[in-house]
């Protein structure tokens, strides 16, 4: 049994979809829960690629595949997952500010967090501050996320900031920021509850978020 959890790890790492979808099946089939499937599999696997990006070992086209190994065991464990009341997770609503056309890493932090479990409405690039705050009016999201690339944008994040204040929803959802201009400075200055340098620390940093935890990332 072992070696299947092992084989399934590799599969998500490797980016091969079919095998990720195969092992997990086969996991099933031989009795295996949900839980101990992540626990042995999906979630050593979501660290070993987090170290091997923070280390530069791996590049975001090979980690892009990765997430859609890791989508399709998910695919796979979504029917089991629906019916477990305590297992459902937040809606999380992600977009890349207004000015910045990049959205190579938000979808790869989208792609993660839905393999993780959250629901995740990406409401795409050069999104406007009005834009943020009616998909937070409209889909009441746990968590809102926002990224940039350009250092141009960065009074972006300030402007979306203080739009949801000024419509009253600041206190009814949690923001997380990240991208290249931003640092933990800034994200502290505009007042965001958390900031992530990359797409591995997003997910923890949700996590965290999701579960009122006090994290490393957490501001």
């Amino acid at each position: 049994m072992d070696k299947l959890f092992i084989d399934l790890k590799e599969a998500i790492i490797n980016g091969q979809t079919q095998t990720a979808m195969d092992k997990t099946k086969l996991l099933l089939r031989k009795g295996v829960g949900v839980h101990e499937i992540i626990k042995k599999s999906t979630d050593p696997s979501f660290k070993e690629l987090g170290e091997k990006m923070q280390k530069g070992e791996i590049a975001i086209p090979d980690v892009l595949m990765s997430a859609r190994a890791m989508l399709a065991v998910m695919y796979v464990l979504e029917p089991i997952i629906a019916s477990y009341k305590g297992f459902a997770k937040g809606i999380i609503v992600i977009g890349t500010v207004a000015g910045d056309l990049h959205d190579i890493g938000k979808k790869l932090v989208a792609m993660l967090l839905k393999s993780r479990g959250y629901t995740v409405i990406d409401i795409g690039i050069d999104v406007t501050k009005e834009a943020f705050v009616e998909a937070v009016k409209k889909y009441k999201p746990d968590v809102l996320a926002m990224s940039s690339l350009l250092t141009l944008t960065l009074v972006e994040f300030k402007n979306v900031m203080e739009a949801l204040k000024e419509s009253g929803l600041r206190s009814k959802v949690k923001v997380i920021v990240g991208g290249a201009p931003v640092n933990v400075k800034y994200a502290k200055e505009i007042g965001a509850d958390a900031f992530a340098s990359d797409a591995f620390e997003a997910l923890e940093a949700v996590d965290d978020l999701i579960y009122n935890k006090i994290g490393k990332y957490s501001l």
